[in-house]
């Protein structure tokens, strides 16, 4: 007798867990009260739509195709697999909720999208990683990032379940360039690795940041229960869906503290080492007579890449350790927090 194959087929096609939870659940255990007050109630909920194309329905709104595919008889503006957009307006904004195949993600807007005045201050999401360190992670529509690098991002286990998940969350018309306008220096304070190759500029701009109250990578002020309230939303929703890892790919160390500090491990035993040197670094400066805020702390880490080393100040030179991520490459410092018995039994440090 004939044995058929037996097919998961959902799961052979890549259609993952975290892509189904609902919309209810996205706007209860990812978007936390101020941010719900922020947005103000729902007054509006538009039919959801089936998209393939990078742009979207207003601008800002768009979506990528890092790999370049070219369809219906190699145009452009499409993407590989189609992806769902909700939209619902609200009564100060908009949150727009889209998934594809393998991640779903919820942006809050503040402002009147639809004319064209809107902006964006908050985005979360959950990402399977079923196909990082293949080309075919990059085909998902809603990267910031490609993950195709078989080296640095490749799944921590081949059997079990991981999930990625992000946030971005600030408050509306607190960004750098509201208060003079100075784009230059919101941009430093976005993605200051993008100016090291121009030294004397990065130092300029350095400076003037060392000053203020953001630290790299926060344009803006953050919406204060973001912090508190997230990480526990990302994990149950994780957890529902069957996934044994939660991972995160920390910018800068003001964002690792925060997740290590709610119980995530080192994935590498190097990139353990490295923090641990600047934790001891830092720790040096302060007992030298240096008090550092946090956001210092972590503008004294982005400082350490500057070449040449003679430009960073004396009393702020760690001597020696880089830090793993820089946002431009596919260099990741990749923490994990295991969410199943299956997870809890790795040892990766």
């Amino acid at each position: 007798m004939v044995k058929f194959s037996k097919l998961d087929v959902p799961e052979a096609l890549g259609l993952s867990k975290i892509c189904q939870v609902s919309d209810e659940e996205v706007w209860r255990e990812l978007v936390s009260p101020i941010t719900q007050g922020l947005l103000g109630r729902i007054v509006r909920i538009d039919p959801p739509r089936l998209m393939e194309t990078v742009a979207g329905r207003f601008p800002g709104d768009e979506v990528t195709n890092l790999n370049n595919h070219r369809l219906f008889g190699g145009q452009e503006g499409f993407v590989r697999f189609p992806y769902l957009s909700s939209f619902y307006k609200t009564a100060n904004g908009a949150l727009v909720i889209k998934r594809d195949l393998i991640k779903v993600e919820a942006i809050g807007w503040f402002g009147d999208v639809e004319r064209h005045r809107g902006e964006l201050i908050f985005k979360a999401a959950l990402r399977d990683r079923r196909f990082d360190g293949t080309k075919r992670a990059n085909d998902c529509s809603l990267l910031d990032f490609p993950y195709d690098d078989p080296v640095l991002n490749a799944p921590l286990h081949g059997k079990l379940k991981s999930c990625e998940l992000s946030v971005y969350g600030f408050m509306p018309g607190s960004r750098v360039s509201e208060a003079d306008g100075d784009v230059e220096l919101e941009k430093f304070i976005s993605q200051p690795y993008t100016f090291l190759d121009q030294p004397e500029k990065f130092v300029a701009l350095f400076k003037r940041a060392w000053k203020g109250k953001r630290a790299p990578g926060q344009p803006g002020a953050p919406i204060k229960d973001v912090s508190e309230l997230i990480l526990p939303g990302f994990e149950r929703l994780a957890k529902a869906k069957g996934y044994d890892l939660l991972q995160a790919a920390p910018s800068h160390y003001h964002v690792a503290k925060w997740v290590i500090d709610n119980g995530y491990l080192f994935s590498d035993a190097k990139q353990k080492e490295t923090f641990a040197q600047f934790h001891e670094g830092l720790e040096q400066i302060r007992a030298k007579g240096t008090p550092l805020t946090r956001q210092q702390q972590s503008w004294v880490c982005v400082l350490q890449s500057l070449k040449p080393s003679d430009l960073i100040p004396a009393e702020l030179n760690l001597m020696g350790p880089i830090w793993p991520q820089d946002n431009i490459s596919q260099r990741c410092l990749w923490l994990y927090k295991p969410i199943s018995e299956a997870g809890k039994a790795l040892r990766l440090t």
